[in-house]
C-alpha cells in the first residue's frame, strides 16, 4: 500500500483541468491573504524590510497550511467516497492536488510581495504597484478560469477581482486602524 499515490499520466504528475479547484483557491488565496497582510503592514507603517520579511514568511506558512489542508481533506473525501460504495472512487490524487495547491499559493502569494523587494519604491508606491499586480493577476486567474469551465471570461475575471479585492482594502484599513490604536511607527 501506497501512503502518498501519487496518479501519473505517461510518467508525470498528472494535473489538468480536474486541478482547476486548486489552482483558482490557491492562487487567490495566495494574492489576497498576502495582499492584505501587507497592506495592514503599510497601513501600520512598517518598512519594506519587514514587509518583504513578514510576506515571505507568510507565503511559506501558507504554502505549507494549504497544501496539507488540500492533501487532508483531498484523501478524506476520497475514503469516505470509498466507504460509502463498494466501487473503489476514481483516484483525484491527493498528493497531486496538494502539491498544485502549494505551487497555485506560492504564485499568489509572490505577486504582491515582488515591488516590495526593489529598494527603489518607497512604501505608498510599493504598495500602489503591488495592488495593481494583484488586481491584474485575480482578473486574469477569474479570465482563465472561464476558459477551462467555458464560462463568460470578462465577467468571471471581474468577478474574481471585486470579490478577492475588498479583503485587501479591509486589511489596509485594519493596519490603519491598529497603527493609531498601538502608536505603531516601524
Amino acid at each position: 500500500m501506497q501512503l502518498f499515490p501519487l496518479p501519473r499520466s505517461g510518467g508525470r504528475l498528472a494535473v489538468g483541468p480536474e486541478s482547476i479547484r486548486e489552482v483558482v483557491f490557491g492562487v487567490e488565496d495566495g494574492v489576497v491573504q498576502n495582499l492584505t497582510l501587507i497592506a495592514g503592514m503599510v497601513g501600520g507603517g512598517l518598512s519594506n524590510t519587514v514587509i518583504v520579511f513578514a510576506g515571505a514568511i507568510n507565503a511559506i506558512a501558507g504554502v505549507l497550511s494549504m497544501s496539507m489542508g488540500t492533501y487532508l481533506s483531498s484523501k478524506a473525501e476520497h475514503d469516505v467516497a470509498l466507504a460509502a460504495s463498494d466501487a473503489p472512487p476514481e483516484d483525484v490524487g491527493p498528493v497531486r492536488d496538494a502539491v498544485v495547491m502549494a505551487a497555485a499559493y506560492a504564485v499568489g502569494a509572490f505577486v504582491p510581495i515582488v515591488p516590495f523587494a526593489f529598494g527603489f519604491l518607497n512604501r505608498g508606491g510599493a504598495l500602489a504597484v503591488a495592488v495593481v499586480l494583484a488586481l491584474l493577476a485575480l482578473f486574469f486567474l477569474g479570465y482563465g478560469k472561464a476558459i477551462v469551465s467555458h464560462q463568460r471570461r470578462v465577467r468571471s475575471g471581474v468577478e474574481m477581482l471585486v470579490l478577492a479585492s475588498a479583503a485587501g482594502l479591509l486589511g489596509f484599513l485594519l493596519g490603519a486602524v491598529a497603527r493609531g490604536v498601538f502608536g505603531l511607527d516601524i
